[in-house]
């Protein structure tokens, strides 16, 4: 199956799970789609694989992150109730162009293709991506790897990045299948963010190593086009925090 038909299939799938009341999310406030009315809940599409910025605590299943926290500020400052809808990363800016979603948030690289489906935030991060690879074997790089089974995230900047330079991927949906292939042998690397990766190679005790950054991406809140409002109230808090976290 290509790529660009599975990426058809799962916002086709991450669409259809929005028509269904409190199908596969969490929220902040009453199940439903995006609301056009100025009083109704706001819904956030929401990927929890790219800690710290959008994950789900493991012992809990509560969702977190900071995307997590920004888009629940900007719904406070806006004076609406906020809910929160698991959604695969191939169906969240379809969610947003759609109008099934206000606000999309997984660590999205702000892209000029991506403009075309949803209006951006300002810049809160700027992160990039890297390999996972087996502690023990030679770093990969963009060299080496295309020699090599590297897995990737569908629709991900980082399965662009590679499809660019003209290598070959395996395509997963989540993290966790691509670490979990790559530690039995299925896979040789990883290209992912670099930040989950560290994460991931800290909770395996040494089993994996991870490489410097390949890519260096400007991070956004992917916002419905045609509400100004939406797009400056996340904007507020992104100032709040920037101005908040400088240093001094």
């Amino acid at each position: 199956m290509n790529a660009p038909f599975q990426s058809f299939l799962a916002a086709c799938a991450a669409l259809a799970a929005f028509a269904l009341a409190g199908c596969g999310g969490a929220a902040d406030g009453p199940a439903g789609a995006a609301d056009a009315r100025d009083d109704g809940p706001l819904v956030l599409a929401f990927m929890p694989d790219i800690p710290p910025y959008a994950y789900q605590d493991r012992g809990t299943g509560e969702l977190l992150g900071i995307d997590l926290d920004i888009v629940r500020a900007a719904a406070a400052r806006l004076g609406r109730e906020l809910v929160v809808r698991q959604v695969p990363f191939a169906g969240l800016l379809p969610a947003v162009k759609s109008g099934a979603a206000d606000y999309a948030a997984a660590g999205i690289t702000i892209t000029d293709g991506r403009k075309h489906d949803a209006d951006f935030s300002d810049p809160y991060a700027e992160e990039g991506c890297a390999f996972l690879y087996r502690a023990g074997d030679p770093p990969p790089t963009m060299i080496t790897a295309e020699g090599l089974r590297v897995g990737v995230v569908e629709s991900m900047s980082s399965d662009f990045y590679l499809t660019r330079h003209g290598l070959e991927t395996f395509r997963y949906s989540e993290l966790s299948e691509l670490v979990e292939d790559l530690a039995s042998g299925r896979l040789d690397a990883v290209f992912y963010d670099r930040p989950a990766l560290l994460i991931e190679a800290e909770a395996a005790g040494g089993a994996f190593a991870v490489t410097p950054l390949e890519t260096r991406e400007p991070y956004g809140i992917a916002v419905r086009k045609g509400r100004p409002d939406l797009l400056e109230a996340v904007n507020a808090v992104i100032r709040e925090r920037n101005g908040r976290e400088a240093p001094r």
